[in-house]
C-alpha cells in the first residue's frame, strides 16, 4: 500500500506535486490558531485545537486549516459501545451481500453494499448513515464522493439553550472568538447513528466562518461509515467545496506499528509552483473528531496492526479494523 508522503504528492493525478516540495508537519510542530476557551461541561467535547496547515496567518482561509476534536470520556464510551458493533456488522452484511451476487451488488439507499471513491480496499457504506436511528443498522446505507463527515453539519439531538441557539451571525468574526451553542448529547437515550449529529453540530457552530449562517439543520448533515482492514487507504481526494466542511469521527483504531500508519494527511491549498507544499499529520485516536474546509485535499494511509494475522478481513478479529464515521 502507498504511505502518507506518497499519497501526498499524488504524482499520478490532476493534483500532483513534486515529492521533494512536500514539507511535513504535525501538532508538535504546526503553528496553533487561537480558538474560544472550551466548556467541558456544556460540551460534547473536553479539548479543540485548530492548527494551521501552511504558514498563512489568515485564520480565515479554512482550506488550510484543522480543528481536531476530543469527545468527553462518556460521550466518547457510549459511541464506541454501541455503534462499533453496529458497523462492524454493517460491514460484514455488506460484504455477505456481494458475495452472494456475485459481484452484481449494487451500493444505495437500503443497501449494505460499499461503494468506492477514494477507498482503495476497505468499507465505504451509502452516504446517509446519519439519517438512520435503527438500532440494528438495518436501512442505514451511505453513498457520496470520497470520505468524511461532509455537509455543513447538525443534529436534532442536542439540548441547547434558545439564546445561544439563535445567535445572529455577527456574533462570530474568527474561529477564535464564535459564539457557539450550548450543547450535550442526552445519553441516556438510546446511542444511534444519529447520535452523531449531535457532535456534528456543536463542532460546526464552532468553526463556522462569519459568513456561514449560524445553525444548521439535519438536513444539512450527511455521514458514512468507514470500515478499513490492514493494508487499506484512502487516496488524495477534496469532498466538497470550502462552502461546507468535511469531518472524520474515529470510534476503533487499531494499534499501528509503523511511524506514520493509518495516519489522516491535509495537504495545505499551495500554488502548484510553490517552493514547498506543506501537508498536516494527525495519527488518530479514539473519540478524536478533525474536521477541516471540504476543499482541502487529504488521504489516509494504510496501517499494519500488531494483531491482525493476514489481510482477509473474513478472517480477521474485530479489533483489527479502523472504524470511523465520516
Amino acid at each position: 500500500a502507498m504511505d502518507l508522503p506518497a499519497l501526498m504528492a499524488a504524482v499520478d493525478t490532476i493534483h500532483a506535486r513534486d515529492p521533494s516540495t512536500l514539507r511535513r508537519i504535525d501538532a508538535s510542530t504546526a503553528r496553533v490558531v487561537p480558538a474560544a476557551v472550551l466548556d467541558a461541561s456544556s460540551s460534547c467535547f473536553q479539548t479543540h485545537t485548530t492548527y494551521a496547515v501552511d504558514d498563512t496567518d489568515d485564520a480565515s482561509a479554512a482550506a488550510t486549516l484543522i480543528h481536531i476534536f476530543t469527545l468527553r470520556d462518556n460521550v466518547r464510551e457510549a459511541l464506541v459501545h454501541t455503534l462499533v458493533p453496529l458497523g462492524l456488522r454493517k460491514f460484514r452484511r455488506g460484504r455477505e451481500d456481494e458475495e452472494r451476487s456475485l459481484g452484481g451488488a449494487v451500493p444505495g439507499p437500503g443497501s449494505d453494499v460499499s461503494v468506492v471513491r477514494s477507498n482503495r480496499g476497505g468499507y465505504q457504506s451509502y452516504a446517509d448513515l446519519l439519517d438512520s436511528s435503527d438500532d440494528d443498522g438495518d436501512g442505514d446505507g451511505s453513498d457520496d464522493d470520497d470520505g468524511e463527515m461532509g455537509g455543513d453539519a447538525a443534529s436534532d439531538r442536542c439540548e441547547r439553550t434558545p439564546t445561544d441557539a439563535n445567535a445572529p451571525a455577527s456574533a462570530t468574526t474568527t474561529p477564535s472568538t464564535s459564539t457557539h451553542a450550548r450543547t450535550s448529547i442526552p445519553l441516556h437515550e438510546s446511542v444511534t447513528w444519529t447520535t452523531i449529529n449531535a457532535i456534528a453540530i456543536e463542532a460546526y457552530e464552532r468553526i463556522r466562518r462569519p459568513a456561514q449562517r449560524p445553525a444548521a439543520s439535519p438536513a444539512d448533515v450527511y455521514g458514512w461509515l468507514n470500515v478499513n482492514a490492514p493494508g487499506d487507504y484512502n487516496r488524495l481526494h477534496a469532498h466538497d467545496s470550502a462552502e461546507h466542511w468535511s469531518g472524520v469521527l474515529y470510534l476503533q483504531i487499531p494499534h499501528p506499528v509503523d511511524d506514520d500508519a493509518g495516519c489522516l494527511g491535509v495537504r495545505s491549498d499551495a500554488p502548484r509552483d510553490a517552493r514547498e507544499t506543506p501537508y498536516f499529520v494527525h495519527p488518530p485516536r479514539v473519540g478524536d473528531l478533525a474536521c477541516f474546509s471540504g476543499a482541502a485535499l487529504h488521504a489516509v494511509s494504510a496501517f499494519t496492526a500488531a494483531n491482525a494475522q493476514n489481510k482477509h478481513s473474513q478472517s480477521l478479529r474485530d479489533d483489527a479494523f479502523r472504524v470511523s464515521v465520516a
